[in-house]
């Protein structure tokens, strides 16, 4: 990264201590199967500059922040307490073909570990395909998801 480029861990403390000098905030913070937590409160825009940029990516898991809302390519900024804010639910599809083939190259050996074994063998054998086992044979078994649905887990 460029010398005025720093990337920090998303604690409230290092939010603190960096809002006062930042011109643009990325949030990008993700909990598979659960809500985004809400690391910047609306008090503390009040540190950012008049004009700063707030781009919470993870809109589509309800945002990092106490003021982000969905937006929609078509309107995508808003400005609350002086700061802009851009929380366009589904980002890539402003680069649709980009991003097709990004995610295309990043799940095509899950699909064909499952192709070649069936599911019961893939998740056996690849704890990443396991990690991502939401639902099997009707029964819930992310945590994640059960809390944010207030559902029950059932892994017994």
């Amino acid at each position: 990264m460029p010398p005025n480029v720093s990337t920090l861990y998303s604690d409230r403390r290092n939010l603190k201590e960096s809002l006062h000098k930042a011109d643009l905030l990325v949030c990008g913070v993700l909990i598979p199967g659960a809500r985004t937590p809400k690391l910047v409160t609306r008090e503390m825009l009040g540190l950012m500059m008049p004009g700063a940029c707030i781009v919470d990516v993870s809109i589509d898991q309800g945002g990092c922040c106490e003021t982000s809302r969905p937006t929609t390519h078509k309107e995508p900024t808003y400005v609350v307490d002086g700061v802009n804010h851009y929380c366009v639910t589904n980002m890539p599809g402003a680069v649709g073909r980009t991003s097709t083939f990004a995610l295309t190259n990043a799940t095509i050996p899950y699909i064909c570990t499952l192709a070649d074994k069936g599911w019961r063998a893939a998740v056996a054998t690849d704890a990443g395909l396991r990690k991502g086992l939401n639902i099997a044979e009707g029964k819930l078994l992310n945590r994640a998801v059960a809390e944010s649905h207030g559902l029950k887990l059932d892994v017994g």
